[in-house]
């Protein structure tokens, strides 16, 4: 199974005077801004850097683990920033106007990049959720606002307009969260400057609630706009408008994991496509949008607020602080004092959900049932091993990892032995070497 780290060896050493921009390149692209460009990269057109030497610096500062410098939940490895350091098609782009902004105050979460493509057009990277509860929270504020990392972005569009050449031509790209916001500000930019935005992409972004913003990208920008999901869509799914077309891609992930677009699989020249939604995909998207339908924006801003508020109770500022440290014990508590509202909310959240879920396993539908079953697995078996000295909190993980092993033991039969002949759960492919 080939990722982006793959395609950069493969196509690499051909530049992009050679061949044009591409899907592909759009998504390493948005993936690129996920990686901390700070004291980097300039924050404004003056004094810019080639990607490359940007890439090289942050390896010269990581050291072999890159993980410190990565902004973001997704899997990006020390041999996808070599990889993309040494390319001729990405090494010499011109990189500057980094922004990178986190205001706990107005729940504000922003960073983006602009990158100059040949010709003098340029590619604007909006980076999408890091793992800061200050991210998440924006996040959920989708359903009932316009956030503050909207309205920025819609600046950032502006000034990179007004900044530029007249005849140069700007394309936007982001990967979850980054994508809502490259879409938001081609929805909200004049229509004076349309026409100077040459594609928009979100990949797996949610999209803009109808209630919240009236046009989106693509009733502005026709088919300019490009939806592209893999194939276990959540995230992508939320505030979904049917009439936006959209492509399904393949990964190398299982369940939600798919999310993270280094799991995404890649050919030579394109996305691998995918033949549709994933069934079980579809009967938790179907449970979350019925929810969102049956309350207002008052209700879903109440929520948020309660929720968010909750899990940093005892101090944390990121996911993984929510987990560690006695973290979850605090949550617990502070839960028990939610207003009725909110703990009706959750309780209709989790029984369509619940109820979703069963009519899929009654359908029949056991690849969900198997996948599930594995990304449940991994979860305890990764909190397991990452939770520190909690003994409550340990047995509560390892209690999940039991639930994966149960749900994949109750697949349909015939499931466990394909599985076994396909390789194993992770997708690693068995014993043949995966690169990224």
């Amino acid at each position: 199974m080939s990722n982006m780290t793959d395609y950069l060896r493969w196509r690499g050493d051909i530049t992009l005077e050679e061949r044009p921009l591409n899907d592909v390149d759009a998504l390493v692209l948005a993936t690129v801004s996920y990686l901390d460009f700070d004291d980097i990269v300039p924050p404004d057109v003056s004094g810019g850097i080639a990607l490359g030497d940007a890439c090289q610096e942050v390896l010269a500062r990581t050291g072999d683990d890159i993980t410190s410098a990565v902004r973001s939940m997704a899997s990006i490895d020390t041999s996808f920033v070599v990889a993309l350091a040494q390319s001729e098609r990405f090494g010499s782009l011109f990189m500057s106007r980094y922004l990178d902004q986190v205001d706990e105050a107005t729940s504000l979460q922003f960073s983006a990049v602009t990158i100059g493509l040949p010709g003098g057009d340029l590619l604007i990277s909006f980076r999408g959720t890091d793992s800061t509860l200050v991210g998440w929270r924006e996040d959920f504020m989708l359903a009932f606002t316009v956030t503050e990392a909207q309205r920025k972005a819609k600046v950032y569009l502006k000034d990179a307009l007004a900044g530029s050449d007249a005849g140069a031509r700007v394309v936007l790209a982001g990967h979850s969260k980054g994508g809502c916001l490259a879409e938001y500000a081609a929805a909200t930019c004049p229509e004076a400057l349309l026409s100077r935005i040459g594609r928009v992409y979100s990949f797996d972004g949610p999209g803009l609630d109808r209630a919240v913003l009236l046009d989106d990208a693509f009733s502005r920008l026709g088919e300019r706009f490009c939806h592209i999901l893999p194939r276990f869509s959540v995230v992508g799914q939320l505030m979904d408008r049917l009439e936006v077309p959209r492509r399904y891609i393949e990964s190398s992930e299982w369940g939600i994991m798919q999310h993270d677009p280094m799991s995404w699989q890649v050919g030579p020249a394109d996305l691998v496509q995918a033949d549709g939604l994933a069934p079980e995909a579809k009967t938790l998207d179907d449970a979350i949008a019925s929810w969102l339908s049956g309350e207002d924006l008052e209700t879903r801003e109440l929520f948020v607020r309660e929720l968010f508020d909750i899990l940093g109770a005892g101090g944390a500022t990121t996911i993984a602080e929510v987990v560690t440290n006695g973290g979850v014990q605090r949550v617990i508590a502070a839960a028990a004092q939610a207003s009725e509202g909110t703990k009706q909310v959750i309780g209709r959240l989790i029984d369509t959900s619940m109820q979703a879920t069963k009519e899929s396993v009654a359908s029949g539908v056991a690849d969900g049932v198997e996948g599930i079953a594995r990304v449940v697995k991994r979860t305890g078996e990764n909190l397991a091993s990452r939770i520190g000295e909690s003994l409550m909190v340990r047995e509560a993980a390892t209690k999940v990892a039991e639930m994966g092993e149960m749900l994949g033991a109750r697949a349909l039969p015939g499931q466990t032995e394909r599985s076994e002949q396909e390789g194993p759960a992770d997708g690693s492919g068995g014993e043949e070497e995966q690169d990224g």
